[in-house]
């Protein structure tokens, strides 16, 4: 598998994984996706979509959000 493959199915699972923590609202998704959050020091999500670095550190934030760890 390519390294581009490869980056653009990570970027699509950690898509799904936004999605399934908004339940699913693809509206409040994207303006999460878009709005600077505190725990990534105020980046927007979107930004940090690109690299596989950036992509594991948002799945990482998910995660945490998930479990109540981040608000």
């Amino acid at each position: 598998m390519s390294e581009e493959r490869a980056l653009a199915e990570l970027r699509e699972q950690v898509y799904c994984e936004v999605l399934e923590l908004f339940e699913g609202d693809r509206v409040t998704a994207e303006l999460w996706l878009s709005s600077p959050i505190r725990a990534i020091g105020n980046q927007a999500p979107a930004t940090l979509m690109d690299t596989e670095a950036g992509l594991l550190k948002l799945r990482n934030v998910i995660k945490k959000w998930q479990e109540g760890a981040v608000s």
